[in-house]
């Protein structure tokens, strides 16, 4: 796969999920009812850093986001995507190795202070084969004598699986189940075929999301054709089917990614610095999306505003 294919996987499930609201929905629905129950009424507060290999990142794209627990816990919810087509057997070994860095940064972070915060791993598969692989840690030894287990590393992740899932069962809010469609569909060989479910919301979207969406097919494995895409918006959304064709480029695409980035990285150095003075917004705005990346990992860990962006 292509570095170019590999950034926009992540630069798509980003945009999907990165909305605090949509974020929240997402994890709301499809966390299991005993741990969604433990989550408190505030959205979830991304962190704008990433914690997948460079070689890894065109099979995976990860978000984390600081939640708040009832009883005023904070804890952290940690979302691997799975691009690959077919189930992974080592998913869990690299999702251990993510999850282990986002404690120890956290840990840096915090001064070395205890307790650490409870992180709740979560993956999510857009493959077209359902994912039929153990979400149990303690699998991957295979048979061992009981008295070793106590001292192997052991946890469960959530799973979510698109392949199996179809209409609300994707997610009741619209917004959310047209991104999570375009993530379900895309590698499907029967991707013509099924572009008036893909699009089904595609009259309720607003035409970024739209642009962005169709883009995105179109970078799939399956060829989209234009004249399926032609046909689809006539029919669905006549009066906009001329001013959503006209701008969907690559370079749309990627400035709608850099205003999404430059939303969450305002987010999180008005959370650590205050307001930010108008000639940072200016060049926070005036950004492409590589440059917000750079400072955002910085932001993480800098001293003070002026050291973000030296």
């Amino acid at each position: 796969m292509s570095k170019q294919i590999s950034n926009i996987h992540d630069a798509f499930f980003k945009r999907a999920l990165s909305d605090p609201s949509l974020a929240s929905t997402f994890l709301r629905e499809h966390l299991p009812p005993e741990l969604a129950s433990l989550l408190s009424p505030q959205t979830p507060e991304p962190l704008p850093c990433s914690f997948v290999d460079e070689e890894l990142r065109e099979h995976h794209s990860d978000l984390l986001f600081r939640v708040q627990l009832k009883g005023g816990r904070d804890g952290l919810a940690y979302i691997l995507m799975e691009h690959k087509s077919s189930p992974d057997q080592g998913a869990r070994l690299q999702l251990l190795r993510y999850v282990v860095r986002v404690l120890s940064q956290s840990y840096e972070q915090n001064n070395k202070q205890l307790p650490l915060p409870p992180v709740l791993p979560l993956l999510a598969h857009q493959g077209p084969q359902g994912w039929t692989i153990s979400c149990e840690f303690t699998d991957l030894f295979g048979t061992v004598p009981l008295a070793l287990r106590p001292y192997l590393p052991s946890f469960r992740h959530v799973l979510v699986d698109l392949a199996p899932l179809e209409g609300h069962a994707l997610s009741a809010e619209m917004r959310l189940r047209a991104f999570l469609k375009a993530l379900k569909y895309r590698q499907r060989p029967d991707l013509n075929d099924c572009i008036d479910i893909v699009l089904a919301e595609a009259p309720s979207l607003r035409d970024e999301d739209l642009f962005v969406i169709l883009t995105y097919l179109e970078t799939g494995s399956t060829a989209l054709s234009n004249k399926v895409v032609r046909e689809t918006l006539e029919r669905i959304v006549p009066e906009r089917k001329e001013r959503i064709l006209g701008p969907l480029t690559q370079p749309y695409y990627e400035k709608g990614l850099a205003e999404g980035e430059a939303k969450i990285l305002t987010l999180l150095l008005e959370t650590r610095f205050g307001a930010l003075p108008a000639d940072f917004r200016h060049r926070i705005s005036a950004a492409d999306a590589r440059a917000i990346e750079v400072w955002a990992a910085r932001a993480v860990a800098a001293r003070d505003l002026q050291s973000v962006f030296e």
